[in-house]
């Protein structure tokens, strides 16, 4: 029987209704219309409607047989979405003594369904999962590579003998760098999300931190500090952070550990990283962290890093370490100098101390005072505002201002997304300019606290160790919270390190934003967020255009390393690729080009390659558009061809796009298009 698909909400909801009801005595297969209600749900779960599958997943938790639980995991092999992904884990749940039970017989394989094992898993209660993951183990034993979901999901259920047993594999070196990295990891999580540790002592995790690979030694280090109790494992961590063979992310890694484990013997040795003629990222990283320990003895080094700094990238990241540690705004404040700050350090520190939700005035006005620097207390009147956009509107270049919003030191692309490029921190402005009126924006760049929008106001989560974080809220599981950070980081924060959680009053964006800017580029900005939405040139709500791209440089040297397909082999993750955002045109400059590249000069440069990804839901013919003076398009390392409309046949999947260019003829500016979607993060 075929029902029209007006009648299939009705009838879904008929048979949840039903499988309330009368299916107590159709729980077993044998019922006589069991089947024919898994047939049309096992034809309506695979149904392009997602509001259909969603029903029909439902609607099979009422069907308590193996077979059903199949069927709504296979759910997964289609698109799906949060209310999707929800359906499916309430279903598996409702659902989870059966599925074990036929995954205990075999009557439900693993094999092939590899991403359906890792839902459930992860979605049944850990303990229902430990039942389940030992025996698995025991028939899938991790190879060298770490295939499978194997490692994660030992760190998210497995029990003290499962930790044990990948902990002796990563010690015995029976991984490869990156699983060994991996399986450190999970190791961590399952320390600081379920309290859960190796059945043996710990004191072995101190062979890690003298092996050849930096990576695997920073993770070793980072779950140390989780250990906390490492015995005679700990000496070394000191002893590593203070070695001057030791790279800057080991470094950081031990620094982090010796603040994490804390302690007398951890004070001791942060003090002494401290001390004059140490290196002074050293000093400024070590100091930070003592500041969490011993703050009275950190403050004298975090004022003396405060007056140095000159670089304000470094001292913005330098204040946002200091901050995160409750108390120390005050302390540093009363401890600042009249005067010898360096003017880059007061002013990263003054817009630290505004942002993230924080309104730490009293270091403000001592940075400014230190600095010579005028500290903002204007008053901005409702009238200023409506004046200043009026002016804006006859004064200001648009064109200037998508320049200023660039801008490094404002971070605006590092918290907001244009057209899908940029940060998630703060409200998408794709449209800013054509849904709200000019006043409005001006207020709330001058003013950010006066209106925050709803879903972007600050939590607030201080921890144990004396830790404070602000940030918006980008997920929560029963195990963690995880924040969106001011800086577009994502913070972790296991539950059971929380002290309290608290609901901010401030926005993540720091007030005093303006503060580096003329009058001139104030107006600038202004005029540019009006236009965003608006027809033309800064209308980026149409999709189709490559907006977030990766540029590569090869040189001679990357060739004579064998680097030579690293273009097409390497991640684009990879630290090799520098990432680079679009105009709101769609168009990528010459000038982005070489600032993402930091080059103005391609003396000894062989290769430059624009690199961005798109998506194919179907196997066919997919178009693209090159608009640039020259270049040529690659797809997957097969030349597609030069300027203009082109074509390629490509699969379903994920497709490596790349714009070769001739370092000695780079084009002013090139646009791509298709008509398939561009997915690169």
């Amino acid at each position: 029987m075929t029902l029209p698909r007006s009648s299939w909400f009705p009838a879904l909801a008929a048979l949840g209704l039903a499988g309330q009801l009368h299916l107590a005595a159709a729980e077993s297969s044998a019922a006589p219309n069991s089947a024919n209600r898994l047939a049309l749900l096992g034809k309506l779960v695979h149904d392009p409607t997602p509001r259909v599958r969603l029903e029909a997943v439902r609607a099979l938790a009422k069907i308590r047989t193996a077979a059903a639980a199949a069927l709504a995991l296979s759910a997964l092999d289609e698109a799906m979405d949060s209310t999707l992904d929800y359906a499916v884990w309430l279903t598996i749940n409702d659902l989870s003594e059966t599925w074990i039970a036929a995954l205990q017989s075999g009557a439900w394989k693993p094999e092939g369904h590899e991403k359906q094992l890792e839902f459930a898993l992860k979605a049944i209660k850990p303990e229902q999962a430990s039942r389940v993951l030992g025996r698995l183990l025991a028939d899938h034993p991790l190879d060298r590579e770490g295939k499978g979901p194997w490692i994660e999901l030992i760190g998210s259920a497995g029990t003290p003998r499962e930790l044990q047993a990948l902990f002796d594999q990563v010690l015995a070196g029976g991984f490869d760098e990156a699983a060994g990295v991996r399986a450190l990891h999970s190791l961590a999580d399952a320390a600081r999300l379920r309290n859960v540790r190796p059945s043996g002592a710990p004191e072995s995790l101190a062979r890690l931190f003298d092996g050849p690979s930096d990576a695997v030694k920073v993770e070793a280090l980072r779950l140390g500090g989780i250990w906390k109790n490492l015995g005679a494992a700990f000496a070394r961590i000191p002893e590593v952070a203070a070695a001057t063979g030791t790279s800057d992310a080991v470094r950081s890694a031990a620094i982090g550990a010796l603040r994490a484990v804390g302690g007398k013997g951890a004070i001791e040795s942060l003090t002494s990283l401290t001390a004059d003629g140490r290196d002074p990222a050293v000093r400024r990283q070590a100091a930070t962290a003592l500041a969490a320990l011993d703050l009275g003895r950190a403050v004298p080094v975090l004022v003396a890093s405060a007056r140095s700094l000159g670089d304000e990238s470094v001292a913005t990241e330098f204040w946002r370490q200091v901050l995160a540690v409750k108390g120390a705004a005050k302390a540093v404040a009363e401890a600042l100098p009249l005067s010898g700050v360096s003017q880059p350090s007061a002013r990263a520190g003054m817009r630290v101390a505004r942002e993230g939700g924080r309104n730490e005035m009293d270091l403000v006005l001592a940075l400014a005072k230190a600095s010579g620097l005028a500290a903002d207390t204007q008053a901005f009147t409702g009238q200023l505002i409506r004046e200043l956009a009026a002016k804006s509107a006859a004064q200001g270049d648009p064109i200037r201002g998508e320049r200023v919003y660039r801008r490094t030191d404002l971070a605006c692309t590092a918290c907001h997304a244009i057209g899908g490029a940029g940060g998630r921190v703060g409200p998408d402005m794709t449209s800013i300019g054509a849904s709200a009126p000019a006043d409005y924006l001006v207020e709330s760049v001058l003013l950010p606290n006066a209106k925050i929008k709803e879903g972007y106001g600050t939590v607030v989560v201080a921890t144990k160790d004396g830790s404070e974080y602000s940030g918006t809220l980008a997920r929560e599981t029963a195990q963690e919270i995880v924040l969106r950070m001011a800086n577009a980081s994502e913070q972790s924060i296991a539950k059971n390190d929380v002290a309290k959680r608290d609901l901010g009053t401030l926005s993540l964006m720091p007030s005093g934003l303006m503060d580096p800017l003329g009058e001139q580029d104030q107006l600038d900005l202004f005029a540019f967020l009006s236009r965003l939405g608006k027809p033309g040139d800064f209308d980026a709500s149409h999709g189709g255009v490559a907006r977030r791209w990766r540029i590569y440089v090869m040189t001679h040297t990357d060739q004579q390393n064998g680097k030579g397909n690293l273009m097409w082999e390497a991640p684009l993750s990879d630290r090799a690729w520098a990432p680079v955002y679009s105009l709101v045109s769609g168009r990528l400059s010459r000038s982005l080009i070489q600032e993402a590249s930091r080059r103005n000069e391609w003396v000894g440069t062989i290769g430059l390659y624009a690199a961005t990804e798109l998506t194919v839901a179907k196997a066919g013919t997919v178009k693209l558009k090159l608009d640039a003076t020259a270049g040529e398009v690659w797809v997957d390392g097969r030349k597609v061809g030069g300027i203009g409309e082109l074509s390629a046949e490509l699969t379903a999947g994920t497709h490596r796009v790349i714009v070769r260019l001739d370092p000695k003829q780079i084009p002013d500016s090139l646009r791509l298009e298709s008509d398939a979607s561009f997915v690169l993060n």
